[in-house]
């Protein structure tokens, strides 16, 4: 099982420069099942909010690529719900690593909880599931 977090998602739908090569590490492994939370689905909303705040998309291209990800979601992915043991396992993992903020530890307890792979784009989070002996799926070369 691949656990996709937010970074991945946020640079298909809003077409970043990193989008083919995640697009393509993802289709690699089309066969293995793909899992988010319900936690992606309010972050990956805040980054089209922020995106569209600050000028980096129009509020058109913004609904657009929210609604892209929605069918996207109701195809391809399964959504695991944010477990109580979540938050605390997150709160543990902030507290062993400077460099993780509050999001990215929920993400990596849910992950470890359901013994997924990581997929991710942030640098921080994978070294960080990779010293918790999470198995992460490399998107970029």
């Amino acid at each position: 099982m691949i656990y996709v977090d937010t970074s991945a998602l946020a640079a298909v739908f809003f077409r970043e420069a990193t989008a083919r090569q995640v697009l393509k590490a993802l289709r690699a492994e089309s066969r293995t099942p793909m899992v988010i939370s319900a936690w992606t689905l309010t972050e990956l909303a805040s980054v089209g909010s922020i995106k569209a705040r600050t000028g980096a998309v129009s509020p058109a291209e913004r609904a657009t690529a929210l609604g892209a990800f929605q069918r996207f979601v109701s195809a391809k992915l399964r959504i695991v719900e944010v477990e109580p043991a979540d938050f605390r396992t997150a709160t543990v993992l902030v507290e062993q690593s400077a460099d993780l903020r509050a999001g990215d530890a929920l993400h990596l307890a849910i992950a470890r909880r359901i013994d997924a792979r990581l997929a991710t784009l942030d640098r921080r989070l994978g070294a960080t599931a990779a010293v918790q002996g999470l198995s992460t799926l490399t998107l970029v070369s």
